[in-house]
């Protein structure tokens, strides 16, 4: 803490800084301790219309996993640049002569605010993650300083900061992601079973019409958590892999148009534009209907799941089925709804002979009226 010479004094809070220049004006690249983020930073009050807010309102339900991001990994996290404004001017020391200029020191003024144009959500997740786990205090956060010019321009840099963001997609960050339990169970699956392994889209989330696959990472992903009935924050042990690598390795062996695909390269864009079983709402459905079934096997035995589904052998696939229009079709189009992963779930158990539950049965009797 300096004071600034003038008049009055003032005190600020002083930062080595980088000064460049972006669109005409000046802006600086500051390294913020987290500890002090909450006492800096501000962002609009979320209760006010988005014509007087300068961002998108606070979404509570991401701060607690931000948070839990933090305290869990606090040896190895990431966080991005905050992007934020002063709504007065800041007193820019260059750090000498023979330096360049625009290295140096950055004097804020106490009694200026800071308004969060981008990263609102982890200001108030380093806010808890702090409180929670004291020593994250010490580390630092980039932050990158515009000088405010009002309303209107903030509410632009929000627009331009978030004009080309775009999001990676579902089966990418699960093909990366080594921390989701979830994610790790995937890859496992994916490397183990020889359909998904040939068969699989780690990049994309959804299918272009000519790729030679027949699903995605995220869907293998998503049913492989619902066979083995898992929530959101749950974790899998080995034993768990190693029975659903058994399940989808058994499943591979009574569909026969998965083994075909993986010689033949044109038939998986055929399946997905002809069939239901070459969907991410076939593949839910299945493990929703066959997730009880671990309960019976005797060990981690594929030709045990095989034998159990060979029914399914003789299964009408094609979308021209009319049993498949209203539980995963609508007009024709597969559907991706809850209700029809329940409703293709509860057709399977009962052509696998499983109970259904209770909200299968209620289904069920809606679907039959």
């Amino acid at each position: 803490m300096t004071q600034m010479a003038g008049a009055t004094a003032q005190q600020t809070h002083d930062f080595p800084a980088l000064r460049g220049i972006q669109g005409g004006r000046a802006c600086y690249t500051i390294m913020c301790p987290l500890r002090l983020i909450p006492k800096l930073f501000t962002y609009d009050d979320s209760s006010l219309p988005p014509e007087q807010r300068a961002q998108r309102a606070i979404n509570p339900g991401r701060i607690p996993e931000i948070t839990d991001y933090l305290t869990q990994n606090a040896e190895n996290y990431i966080l991005p640049a905050i992007t934020a404004s002063l709504d007065q001017e800041a007193e820019f020391v260059p750090s000498g002569k023979d330096l360049v200029p625009l290295v140096g020191e950055l004097r804020i003024p106490r009694d200026a605010r800071l308004l969060i144009n981008d990263g609102q959500h982890r200001r108030a997740a380093i806010e808890r993650a702090v409180t929670k786990k004291k020593e994250l205090g010490h580390d630092s956060i980039p932050v990158l300083l515009f000088i405010d010019e009002g309303l209107k321009r903030s509410q632009q840099m929000f627009a331009d900061l978030n004009r080309h963001a775009i999001r990676p997609s579902t089966s990418l960050n699960t093909f990366f992601d080594k921390r989701d339990a979830a994610s790790t169970l995937a890859r496992c699956v994916m490397q183990e079973v020889p359909c998904f392994r040939e068969l699989t889209e780690v990049e994309k989330s959804s299918l272009p019409l000519k790729s030679r696959k027949l699903f995605t990472l995220s869907a293998i992903k998503n049913a492989s958590w619902r066979f083995l009935e898992k929530r959101k924050r749950d974790v899998a042990n080995g034993d768990e892999h190693t029975q659903c690598i058994a399940f989808w390795s058994g499943v591979c062996q009574v569909m026969p148009d998965w083994q075909e695909a993986m010689e033949n390269i044109s038939l998986p864009m055929q399946l997905r534009q002809g069939s239901i079983h070459a969907h991410g709402v076939f593949l839910q459905a299945l493990a929703v209907a066959c997730a009880s079934l671990r309960h019976e096997v005797p060990g981690y035995e594929p030709d045990w799941y095989a034998a159990r589904l060979m029914s399914l052998m003789d299964e009408n696939w094609q979308r021209s089925n009319p049993e498949w229009e209203g539980r995963c079709l609508r007009d024709g189009r597969i559907s991706k709804s809850h209700t029809s992963v329940e409703l293709l779930a509860s057709y399977l158990k009962l052509r696998l002979g499983i109970p259904l539950s209770d909200e299968q049965r209620g289904l069920e009797e809606n679907y039959s009226r």
